[in-house]
């Protein structure tokens, strides 16, 4: 058994206005958050490191953070998009 107060939903989002909701406990890792977003908006196929995991439009470039250290909280939103789109 889980315990509830631990899992938080994250909504996971792509540039092409899909998205997923994810269910990861506070202190998952960012990588653990991007793989799984990857996975479910791309497929398994998809390689994670193409990708790029943004909070609050701005890349997050240490992934060893946990999702509570990183400043995430239940029902918070993340985008992934391919590391050579430009958001310029």
């Amino acid at each position: 058994m889980t315990d509830e107060s631990n899992t938080w939903t994250i909504v996971a989002a792509n540039g092409e206005g899909d998205s997923v909701e994810l269910h990861e406990a506070k202190d998952s890792r960012l990588e653990h958050l991007r793989r799984q977003a990857v996975h479910d908006l791309v497929g398994a196929h998809a390689k994670a490191d193409d990708y790029e995991l943004l909070i609050g439009g701005v890349v997050q470039a240490n992934l060893d953070l946990t999702l509570e250290a990183a400043g995430l909280h239940d029902h918070s939103e993340v985008v992934i998009m391919l590391k050579d789109v430009n958001r310029g």
